[in-house]
């Protein structure tokens, strides 16, 4: 399991936590200690029914279809992430499991790596990712 760095303060039980990773650090207000779930994260997988293409355009298209993994069909808090191969990411939550689909235009035309991953999110600073399903795409 994928934890951030957590820094807490503590104060009349109450925790104010800030999570960190490489490229984010953000104040996050948790519930009382003694009230607050575990990293309880599971691993989806993306299927090989993911499908990342090119469109006219400079634009590409991914359509990604995950399955459970070891995730139980009736656990809740996932989110999807594209990392389009320029520098950007694009990612959104999701409460169930369901396939997604991402759209993106680049500045300029040419070859990119698109990497696609599904990650059960049960709260903050608790993150399980699928291994990247990823393409190389040309885009004009």
């Amino acid at each position: 399991k994928k934890m951030m760095r957590l820094v807490v303060l503590v104060a009349a039980s109450v925790a104010l936590a800030v999570c960190a990773s490489a490229s984010e650090l953000k104040p996050v207000h948790l519930a009382p200690l003694d009230d607050r779930a575990s990293c309880d994260a599971c691993q989806p997988v993306i299927t090989n029914k993911t499908v990342i293409e090119p469109v006219p355009g400079l634009r590409a298209t991914a359509e990604i279809i995950p399955d459970y993994g070891d995730c139980s069909v009736t656990y809740r808090g996932y989110r999807w992430e594209v990392d389009w191969g320029d520098g950007v990411s694009s990612w959104s939550p999701s409460q169930a499991l369901m396939p997604a689909q991402a759209q993106y235009t680049y500045n300029a035309g040419g070859t990119y790596t698109v990497f696609v991953k599904y990650c059960s999110y049960p709260h903050e600073c608790c993150i399980e990712c699928s291994p990247a399903y990823s393409k190389t795409i040309t885009v004009v």
